[in-house]
């Protein structure tokens, strides 16, 4: 087997060696933070892990090769990475590298292309040594009957070099691309457990967020199996942070959704419960210094959803609402929860909430809502359902 000729990973980021130097080199060494964190937490060895010194690349050598790249897949900030052994740069090194490579793993019949790359000063172009190496691999393993075939491979051998290194390769394995965990800032998530708002804190993962995550336990209007779903979500969610246990916030919020049904309009349940979720949510961002709030709606998918109903909400809070399922088809969101593994832990059997009405307000008026709220001390139902928030702390790997 090749992998036993492959002795470190090279792993390979995107969108930040497009920043400026300073950004670019923070962010860099967050990368490097998070991979550590993640191989750490599943105690995978690690001999060293450093940056190539031009932008682009980093290397990891680890003799668990195997456990690595799949703990790699789940960090955000890389777009590929491809287990690979390094040689010196001479056309005689590089020939032999590639045909090493090529003998482990070329059957009969199979074709092949040779992909080259070069940085820095040699007596040779990229296009010379592809040449080159597809003939002498020809040569060499003429037995097995194999061919060139430039569009449509079975193999590809990829030769990188890098001045007086040259690295060889014959896969790249995709990652998730996106911004290093955290990097970004802090948020927190009003996360229910269905389908949409763990995708929606994924989303924001990639894009470097730090997720704090708030369930409001609906009880007594649902029941317990509500909140087992909520932890296995939350399980399944955070393999993709570097953490091996999760903060999760806690408010009992039915029982503030019990106070305010005693006067207010039934239509108005859902828009009235969410309201008063974004502003215990806005509270504990204030406590926990995180810059907003995201949530798992999308532009017209229910009631409390429609174009009016969410400027409503908005009016709720001052700091940001961030919706980034806002355009999503279900069918791309439900799609999106299978690819992330969260789809079958989403829809564990859970009654929904009983407090929903059968005709709920799609056009509320923020004037009447906002009369309600002045009229029944809004605020301190605010203020005690924060005060009565449980931190609790979660096992990922129970």
């Amino acid at each position: 087997m090749s992998d036993k000729l492959f002795d470190f990973l090279i792993i390979r980021y995107g969108e930040i060696g497009l920043k400026s130097k300073r950004v670019r080199r923070k962010l860099e060494n967050t990368l490097i933070n998070r991979i550590r964190q993640l191989l750490q937490r599943k105690d995978i060895k690690y001999e060293k892990l450093n940056l190539f010194p031009t932008r682009g690349r980093l290397f990891l050598y680890t003799k668990d090769l195997s456990r690595a790249i799949d703990e790699l897949k789940k960090c955000f900030g890389i777009i590929s990475f491809s287990p690979a052994f390094k040689i010196s740069s001479s056309r005689n090194a590089i020939r032999d590298g590639a045909l090493k490579l090529a003998e482990s793993s070329f059957k009969k019949n199979d074709s092949f292309a040779v992909r080259t790359r070069r940085i820095g000063n040699h007596p040779f172009s990229s296009q010379d040594i592809s040449v080159d190496v597809g003939a002498y691999i020809l040569e060499n393993l003429g037995d097995r009957e194999i061919s060139v075939n430039l569009s449509n491979p079975n193999h590809t051998i990829y030769i990188e070099i890098r001045d007086a290194q040259t690295y060889l390769f014959n896969q790249k394995t995709y990652g998730i691309a996106g911004l290093p965990y955290g990097s970004q800032g802090t948020v927190v998530t009003l996360l229910s457990g269905g389908i949409d708002s763990p995708v929606a804190a994924w989303l924001m993962m990639k894009r470097g967020c730090n997720i704090i995550p708030l369930y409001c336990d609906l009880d007594p209007f649902t029941t317990e199996a509500a909140n087992k779903r909520v932890v296995e979500v939350l399980r399944q969610l955070f393999d993709y942070s570097p953490y091996k246990n999760i903060r999760l916030y806690i408010s009992p919020h039915g029982n503030i959704l019990q106070k305010i049904r005693e006067f207010i309009p039934l239509k108005l349940n859902c828009l009235f419960c969410k309201r008063i979720m974004y502003r215990v949510a806005e509270k504990l961002a204030g406590k926990i210094k995180a810059k907003g709030i995201v949530t798992g709606e999308n532009l017209g998918q229910v009631a409390s959803q429609t174009l009016d109903n969410l400027y409503v909400l908005n009016q709720a809070v001052e700091i940001p609402v961030f919706r980034p399922l806002i355009g999503f088809d279900k069918s791309e969101i439900i799609e999106l929860s299978k690819n992330l593994e969260l789809y079958s832990r989403s829809i564990m059997p859970t009654p929904g909430c009983s407090a929903v009405p059968q005709y709920p307000e799609t056009h509320a008026s923020l004037e009447e809502i906002l009369k309600i709220e002045n009229e029944h001390e809004i605020n301190k139902l605010i203020d005690e359902a924060f005060q009565d928030i449980k931190e609790v702390n979660i096992s990922l790997y129970p």
